[in-house]
């Protein structure tokens, strides 16, 4: 009978060890401060509605002003800023139907590759929990009525089989340390409607 009594209490005191081990295994994910190889990975995407979708409107009347809010995804700070990309497709005309400005309402222009540049500054303290969040801007110019998509990646970078890359890491060639900035699969694009 007490050896019975014996190993139970040893049975349990081992599940109770392997339980807290367990626990402590899953405090922190893989892209937290603690591991090296993914310290310098980051996620930049729309901001996080809660229902994950690709399908968010936003509508803007002409010679107004709609902002968009995107988030970048870092754990603490870091001896460096970042920079992550978000494009704009439509058929309307950049300039004459509609600007993309910064926050002050200046014009941007996209560079060679088509592509906006958001910086992000990692190197202050966050306060929004990790997750880092800045508005894209699309002002309605009085001219013509139509949509403008949004998206964190390029809408010209096909595979070989000419479907979408939505993966389209960035990782610079020029800073020290190198960083990759993925795109959010689940919500990597927005479309602007201009009434």
């Amino acid at each position: 009978m007490i050896m019975k009594t014996y190993l139970i209490r040893l049975m349990g005191l081992l599940f109770l060890s392997c339980l807290c081990i367990s626990l402590a295994s899953c405090s922190d994910d893989e892209w937290g401060n603690d591991n090296e190889e993914k310290r310098n990975e980051f996620f930049f995407g729309f901001q996080d509605w809660g229902n994950l979708k690709n399908n968010v409107t936003y509508t803007v009347a002409q010679g107004s002003t709609v902002e968009i809010p995107v988030q970048f995804w870092c754990e603490g700070t870091r001896s460096f800023d970042a920079e992550a990309f978000y494009y704009v497709d439509s058929k309307l005309a950049l300039g004459t139907d509609y600007q993309v400005v910064d926050i002050n309402g200046s014009a941007l222009q996209p560079d060679g590759n088509g592509a906006f540049v958001m910086k992000w500054d990692l190197k202050s303290a966050d306060t929004t929990n990790n997750h880092r969040i800045q508005n894209i801007c699309i002002k309605a110019l009085n001219g013509n009525k139509g949509d403008i998509t949004l998206l964190t990646f390029n809408p010209n970078d096909k595979d070989d089989k000419g479907a979408l890359n939505i993966s389209n890491a960035y990782t610079p060639n020029n800073l020290t340390p190198q960083y990759e900035v993925h795109a959010f699969t689940q919500n990597y694009k927005v479309k602007v409607t201009i009434k």
